[in-house]
């Protein structure tokens, strides 16, 4: 009886509630936190009166679309995603790069497409595209996956379009993997350093997931590191680089009054007032004086108020939510499904980790915010789209209905390989 009930009870969940419902509860527990930390954080001195309310009213509204976007990612099944995902990179990387094209809208940036009723960050988005297209570029050469080279191997450039073994390494191995990676960096590099660094993080952390040998993976990461530095300072962009690695290494140098000035600093002192316990809710000192406590400094302000124990557990959802990821890519029989799970969880927990280096002065300025807790559409949409592709995922493995797509070789056209390649 006991075997009956449990088969029972196992196939009424994989009916009526299929995929990982850790990873729910993981999300609903972001989503009061958010709503907790960011109806504090815009309480801060010099708001408007009726400010305060209108940015929690849109922050609710906020969460409740983040919540029907996750809902529709989940029923869209891998195979779709599959057959899109080149066209969603293509259009991702054609909308972030029409921001250079318009007036900056903050601070001379070029990030945000002005769509009326809110503005879109297209770079956060084309993260995702990003993924997804570097899992199917990789998932399609999982049987050669230890033996791919990423790099020619002779340094002799004469050879590299001269002979059959070069050329099959650059235009069906290097290029195909790496030139979505690199064409993401470049048009998010102008405005935004650090997301660039951060997709390529990610990206390099996919390869070895799924089983590219280290010595690729290292030759990769320092010619890219060069090419990096290279474009950074051809652009105009390396003062700003400089300016900030000399404010995090000369930190302590500065005087008490200076330091005051910095938001990083401010940032730091948040933390320590809050301590073990906090100050209590609506009670942070330090959510007047940063610039963005909403966003950039939002990890700052709930460790205030609720102390390093809420901090604690934050730091922990996010490694659970990873784990829970790393579980449905060993579960997964189909690389692409499995590298999108980890892939769009890496996306997720680093981008957290680089935030909470930030605020606590571990890492210098960076920018980016706390995924599913700091006030932002875009941000919070693409989170939600990225856990809604991993609770697909997760769906269809419990069910069974993992089933990588096949090419379908009667329709060997030109529309068709365009969709697939």
């Amino acid at each position: 009886m006991p075997d009956a009930n449990n088969s029972m009870e196992s196939t009424l969940r994989r009916t009526l509630l299929p995929g990982d419902r850790a990873l729910g509860v993981i999300v609903l527990m972001f989503f009061a936190i958010s709503m907790i930390g960011v109806s504090s954080a815009v309480l801060k001195e010099g708001f408007m009166e009726g400010m305060a309310d209108r940015m929690v009213r849109k922050h609710v509204g906020t969460l409740i679309a983040s919540a029907i976007i996750m809902v529709v990612c989940y029923f869209i099944p891998a195979s779709w995603m599959r057959w899109g995902t080149r066209v969603f990179y293509i259009l991702s990387w054609i909308a972030t790069l029409i921001p250079y094209f318009l007036p900056p809208m903050a601070n001379g940036a070029h990030r945000w497409l002005n769509l009326g009723f809110f503005a879109f960050q297209p770079s956060e988005l084309l993260k995702i595209a990003t993924i997804m297209l570097l899992a199917a570029r990789l998932s399609a050469r999982h049987q050669m996956i230890k033996s791919i080279c990423l790099t020619p191997t002779t340094i002799d450039a004469r050879k590299w379009f001269t002979t059959s073994r070069q050329k099959y390494i650059i235009f069906e191995q290097m290029i195909p993997i790496l030139a979505p990676v690199a064409l993401t960096c470049l048009v998010i590099l102008p405005d935004a350093t650090s997301s660039a660094i951060h997709i390529f993080i990610v990206s390099l952390l996919m390869l070895f997931l799924s089983g590219v040998r280290l010595v690729e993976i290292s030759k990769v990461f320092v010619i890219s590191v060069a090419l990096g530095l290279l474009v950074i300072f051809t652009i105009g962009r390396g003062d700003t680089v400089v300016s900030r690695l000399k404010d995090y290494a000369n930190g302590n140098e500065l005087t008490r009054k200076e330091r005051l000035e910095k938001d990083t600093y401010r940032s730091r002192m948040a933390i320590q007032n809050g301590g073990f316990f906090g100050e209590g809710a609506g009670r942070s000192v330090m959510r007047g004086r940063l610039m963005h406590p909403e966003s950039d400094y939002i990890f700052a302000v709930i460790v205030e108020e609720f102390g390093l124990v809420v901090s604690m557990v934050i730091i922990m959802l996010y490694l659970w939510l990873f784990f829970r990821s790393l579980r449905i890519f060993e579960k997964c029989e189909w690389l692409y499904g499995g590298l999108l799970a980890v892939g769009m969880a890496l996306l997720i927990t680093s981008q957290a980790y680089l935030h909470v280096g930030v605020a606590t002065g571990i890492l210098p300025e960076t920018g980016q915010n706390l995924p599913f807790l700091t006030q932002g559409r875009t941000g919070m949409f693409c989170a939600s789209i990225a856990v809604g592709v991993i609770l697909s995922i997760s769906r269809q493995v419990e069910r069974g209905t993992m089933q990588p797509a096949q090419f379908n070789r009667k329709k060997d056209n030109a529309f068709w390989r365009f969709l697939w390649r």
